[in-house]
């Protein structure tokens, strides 16, 4: 009960909650455009059901755990960096000094296991919709659908990260689906050309 009361509180710090949702947008869209390029590419070297199946699942596990190493490492040095940079300020006598760092507090400090959960829950999520798309759809229709499916999650993706933002969300739209798309198509073309 107490490990879930720290969970919870930490979870709540600002930097650390911001941290979670870039290392969750980034999971989830990664995890679309990898699977689709994985499995676009072992559609157009015309593989069957199950190879298509075993080559989606293991693409998607290794980019999970990538991922997730990704941001442990990354989140980890940048937690380093905060606890030095708490040690020097802890030991700076006069706070008001020109040469003094931003302050920082126990609150600013990220957690890497948070970062690197959420990239590898999302990044899951995400793959899973190309994957299953291509699984579920009839040959004929395999490369088509799992094209609308990765536009349609990607746009999604990029909805929900812009929202509330003064950011522009047509154009990480059109970002997320370009990169997409060119993913898609050199895998396809890789694949077909086997």
């Amino acid at each position: 009960m107490k490990v879930m009361h720290v969970l919870r509180v930490k979870t709540n710090f600002f930097w650390d909650s911001l941290n979670v949702i870039r290392a969750s947008i980034l999971g989830a869209n990664d995890g679309i455009i990898s699977v689709s390029g994985i499995v676009l590419g072992a559609a157009g070297a015309n593989l069957d059901s199950k190879t298509l199946l075993i080559s989606g699942l293991s693409g998607m596990l290794a980019g999970a755990c990538s991922m997730a190493g990704g941001e442990w490492i990354s989140v980890s040095t940048q937690r380093d960096i905060q606890e030095k940079t708490m040690e020097r300020q802890s030991q700076l006598e006069n706070d008001d000094c020109e040469n003094c760092p931003i302050k920082l507090q126990k609150n600013d400090i990220l957690m890497p296991f948070h970062a690197a959960a959420s990239s590898f829950c999302s990044f899951i999520i995400g793959a899973m919709i190309p994957l299953l798309t291509m699984i579920l759809a009839r040959p004929e229709h395999r490369v088509v659908f799992t094209l609308i499916a990765m536009i349609a999650s990607l746009s999604i993706n990029a909805i929900v990260c812009t929202h509330n933002s003064e950011v522009s969300t047509s154009k990480t739209i059109l970002r997320n689906v370009i990169t997409g798309l060119l993913t898609t198509l050199v895998t396809f073309i890789l694949g077909a050309s086997v």
